[in-house]
């Protein structure tokens, strides 16, 4: 193990904090290291038994939370809403698919972000940009928003606190797609949190101890990147988002560092094309990773490809757009041969406005506006986007 966190640290790593204070940085891993894993090699093992259905054509997924978790918002009450919100959808959708549905949660570790700025000017002062609850304050103050790696701990425990009240207490028992605590999942992004989070157990086999499903961003997936490095190497079911940027022979020298035994489950691609973009750009990845072997789950992400400015100056996303990609992207998976797995979504249980259902919603998306980044689908507009997916036409036959 001490081998590949060696490779890793000599790998690029991008996105990363720049901790004010080192010293507190070296006590902050020491604890995380001297912790228990959040997770186990029993659950990890079910979820990838369970993906491998989902690659078969079996099971769909659910997969959606905040874009930026507030670590407080740990308590029982707020992880409730958020577990009950997450199961009116996976309801909703597999009464759309008439199939069992995979119920996978933005939680318990979405506490950073990537970000396209280092700083930001508020009035007449440059700050550095808000990158998460995990890394800094959301106030607008200087002393918020220095990088504080004593925050490292704070999300370690906001997320033990969550894993605890969603339900992950129990030994597990065998593969089920019901009846079973919502998985987790958040961006793999901090590695000064993840890597003193890597684990080994009796048999020997590497895991990441910080979630169930780990993704790699748009943003952090370079092929000779940390990210990757860490991520190819760790027994969990792994994902990465893909733009419409990416080529083939990118994305085939990914999935063949991430599932060079193409192990069915092993990786899921998440697509965030944008609506006017995916029918001509999915294709051609769908088909090439089909032909060089890979057995991959493709989830749509309708929300980051279609963000937009609103009159008042806020980030949101149109509802009628979000469906738009996923009906297409639904037909452009199943038309190039591949599997279209489900959904990718930014939700919240609050009655929020950040997204507009229509243009004509464009004017009162700031009236209740509580995002620590980026908009979310409220429960009614999440429905929306889910019953979207029925909407999608038939594909047509592809030879293999």
């Amino acid at each position: 193990m001490e081998d590949l966190l060696k490779r890793v640290l000599k790998c690029e790593a991008l996105q990363q904090p720049q901790w004010s204070e080192p010293s507190q940085l070296h006590d902050a891993q020491a604890y995380l290291r001297d912790s228990a894993s959040l997770i186990r090699v029993e659950d990890i093992l079910v979820l990838r038994a369970t993906l491998a259905r989902v690659a078969a054509g079996e099971a769909m997924i659910i997969q959606c939370g905040d874009c930026a978790e507030d670590m407080d918002e740990s308590a029982a009450d707020h992880v409730t809403r958020k577990a009950a919100l997450l199961d009116m959808l996976a309801g909703t959708f597999r009464l759309v698919t008439q199939q069992p549905v995979v119920r996978v949660g933005r939680i318990a570790g979405q506490f950073a972000k990537p970000r396209s700025n280092h700083s930001e000017r508020i009035g007449d002062v440059e700050l550095p940009v808000y990158r998460g609850d995990m890394v800094n304050g959301r106030e607008a103050v200087p002393g918020h928003r220095q990088h504080d790696a004593q925050r490292l701990v704070r999300g370690y425990r906001a997320a033990q606190d969550i894993m605890q009240h969603l339900g992950w207490k129990a030994p597990s028992g065998q593969e089920q797609l019901t009846g079973y605590p919502a998985w987790t999942s958040h961006e793999m992004l901090v590695l000064d949190y993840e890597l003193p989070q890597v684990r080994q157990d009796e048999q020997g086999r590497t895991f990441l101890g910080s979630t169930h499903w780990p993704w790699i961003g748009e943003r952090t997936r370079q092929l000779t990147g940390a990210h990757v490095a860490l991520l190819s190497e760790v027994l969990n079911p792994v994902a990465c988002k893909v733009g419409p940027d990416i080529t083939q022979d990118q994305l085939l020298s990914l999935c063949e560092r991430l599932d060079p035994r193409r192990e069915p489950g092993r990786l899921t691609l998440i697509a965030r094309m944008g609506a006017h973009k995916v029918a001509d750009r999915l294709p051609p990845l769908v088909e090439a990773v089909r032909r060089a072997g890979h057995k991959i789950i493709w989830l749509s992400d309708p929300m980051h490809g279609n963000t937009i400015v609103a009159p008042c100056g806020n980030k949101t996303r149109m509802v009628q757009t979000i469906t738009d990609e996923i009906t297409a992207f639904k037909h452009a998976v199943i038309s190039a041969g591949g599997v279209a797995g489900g959904l990718h979504l930014e939700t919240t249980p609050d009655d929020v406005s950040e997204c507009a259902s229509d243009a004509a919603g464009l004017g009162q998306v700031a009236s209740h506006y509580k995002s620590l980044c980026d908009p979310r689908l409220n429960p009614w507009q999440a429905i929306t986007a889910v019953m979207a997916w029925k909407a999608c036409p038939p594909p047509s036959f592809v030879s293999l």
